[in-house]
């Protein structure tokens, strides 16, 4: 319903210029009953524009009219294209007709739409020319005129500064930045130098194995674990480092052993029966504290601790000189290996003082 409403007044619209006309043309001469008139969208365009001609006919109940070949009769105007005409039928039998053409022109100036001629032919034969009037339209250029454009005068003279002056800024710029560059790449060679000089050092020599667990087993009797009770943690560091120096000494990943494979594995190293026992022995007192909670009598700590030292002294290689010991006041203190197990001891008294 809605869209019927719509088409009806959109044909109501369409509609209403052809009665407005028709309203004018009827209130005017009687004796000029069919009339032409033409009329144009606007009078002023540019060179390329599209104009629109639209002509209105009104003719008697009698009569029909013949429109003009306006392809010829445009005069510098031209025709594009004509819209669809349009009719209007009055109650007394007069029609009125409207027809819209789509012109435009390539000439610029005041030009004009000439007189259009239209024929009525009468039925009884007669005929008849109505024109409509003549229509002036300005077309103007797309370019500007400039030929009525004022003429300002020249502006005044802008004083630079002075070139040498401009020069000597930039060349100071550049004198820095071209230090900073050299600056940064002396700096960056006296920095490789040194580090290739640092690189290129000797190495020193690592130290021997026998060496380093001697001193380990030295720090590990001044941390005083036995006196604060820490019993088992006291065990643990004395056989990792036993076991390092194992593993160091044969070429074997002691630490990653268990107690059976180490033992075996050094079995293989055609190791002397007597040192296998004391490895046996000292591995196995270590396994029962660390894994078995067995809290040992402190004889017993020293013995294990002396065993460690043992096993150090007897396995290290023959062709180095042996660990120099410190000067004691006593000459009882400057002795072999029985120096070293006293010294090993971790308890004064009647049962620290010898190897167990």
């Amino acid at each position: 319903m809605r869209r019927i409403v719509t088409k009806e007044i959109k044909k109501l619209l369409t509609a209403l210029p052809l009665c407005l006309w028709a309203l004018i043309f009827s209130s005017g001469d009687c004796l000029a009953a069919s009339r032409v008139d033409a009329r144009v969208d606007t009078t002023g365009m540019r060179i390329g524009d599209h104009l629109t001609l639209t002509v209105w006919v009104r003719t008697e109940k009698n009569e029909t009219v013949k429109f003009p070949d306006l392809k010829s009769s445009l005069g510098k105007f031209e025709l594009l294209s004509d819209l669809p005409p349009q009719t209007h039928s009055e109650d007394n039998g007069a029609t009125l007709e409207r027809r819209s053409y789509v012109l435009t022109a390539f000439e610029t100036g005041e030009l004009s739409i000439p007189e259009l001629p239209f024929v009525l032919m009468q039925q009884d034969g007669g005929l008849d020319t109505l024109y409509t009037r003549e229509i002036k339209v300005r077309v103007a250029s797309l370019v500007t005129d400039t030929t009525a454009a004022e003429i300002k005068p020249l502006k005044g003279l802008i004083e630079w500064p002075r070139l040498w002056h401009k020069i000597a800024v930039w060349g100071a710029l550049a004198l820095a930045v071209i230090g900073l560059l050299i600056y940064a790449w002396v700096r960056y060679l006296r920095r490789r130098d040194e580090k290739f000089k640092r690189d290129s050092r000797p190495l020193a020599p690592a130290k021997p194995a026998h060496l380093a667990a001697l001193e380990e087993l030295d720090r590990i009797k001044s941390l005083g674990l036995i006196e604060k009770g820490e019993i088992k943690q006291f065990h643990i560091l004395v056989s990792d480092a036993i076991r390092n120096y194992l593993g160091a000494r044969y070429g074997i990943e002691a630490l990653e052993m268990t107690t059976w494979e180490l033992l075996f594995t050094l079995e293989g190293k055609a190791l002397q029966r007597e040192l296998w026992d004391l490895n046996a022995d000292f591995l196995n007192a270590c396994d029962l504290v660390k894994f078995a909670k067995y809290k040992p009598q402190i004889i017993e700590i020293n013995a294990t601790f002396n065993r460690a030292y043992e096993i150090v002294e007897k396995t290290r290689p023959v062709q180095l000189e042996p660990r120099p010991t410190e000067i004691s006041e006593t000459p009882e203190e400057q002795n072999g290996p029985e120096v070293r197990n006293s010294a090993g001891s971790l308890a004064a008294g009647p049962q620290s003082g010898g190897k167990s």
